[in-house]
C-alpha cells in the first residue's frame, strides 16, 4: 500500500504512489514502448515479481499505465504508458540530470550538438520563456470572472 503523507502539496500527493521503490524505474522502462512483464523483470534487476506486479497495478489504478492482452490462449499481457504516463517524461529526465550532476561521477548528460551538460528549466509556452523557480507559483484551479462567478482556469494542452 502506497504511503499516505496527508498533505495537500502536489509533490506529496504525487509521491504517495510514484515514490514507491521501483515505480519510476518501471515508468522509465516503459518510455521506450510497451513491455511484457518478463521484459520488465529482466530490465529491473533485483525487483521481486510480486513487487513488480503490485507497482504495475498501482500505475494502472492511477491511469499512468495500461495493461493490454496480446494473446488470449494462453493469456499474455503487455504494459504501456497512457498519455498521462508519458507526461512523466520531464520528471524522469530531471532526475537523470540531477543524478548525473551529483551522484554519477562516470557519466554526464549532454546536448549532442554542443556537448555541454544540460539542465531542466521551468518553461512558459504562452510567453515562450524559460523561468527561474521564483517566477512560478501555485494558483487555485478556478478564477473569478468579472461577473463574480467561478470559472475554470485555462490550461493549454502543452502544459498538461
Amino acid at each position: 500500500m502506497p504511503k499516505q503523507y496527508g498533505q495537500g502539496c502536489p509533490v506529496a500527493k504525487s509521491l504517495e504512489f510514484l515514490g514507491e521503490r521501483w515505480t519510476l524505474l518501471i515508468v522509465r522502462d516503459l518510455f521506450t514502448g510497451p513491455k511484457k512483464f518478463q521484459d520488465l523483470l529482466g530490465s529491473l534487476k533485483g525487483v521481486a515479481p510480486g513487487v513488480l506486479s503490485s507497482r504495475l497495478k498501482v500505475l494502472e489504478d492511477h491511469g499512468i499505465a495500461v495493461r493490454r492482452l496480446y494473446s488470449d490462449h494462453p493469456p499474455r499481457a503487455e504494459y504501456a504508458l497512457t498519455p498521462k504516463g508519458v507526461e512523466l517524461r520531464p520528471v524522469v529526465r530531471a532526475l537523470a540530470i540531477w543524478g548525473t550532476r551529483y551522484l554519477s561521477h562516470d557519466r554526464v548528460l549532454v546536448h549532442n550538438r554542443c556537448e555541454q551538460p544540460i539542465e531542466m528549466a521551468y518553461y512558459c509556452p504562452s510567453c515562450d520563456e524559460r523561468l527561474a523557480a521564483d517566477e512560478a507559483s501555485f494558483r487555485p484551479t478556478h478564477t473569478r470572472a468579472k461577473n463574480g462567478r467561478r470559472r475554470p482556469r485555462r490550461v493549454s494542452q502543452a502544459a498538461r
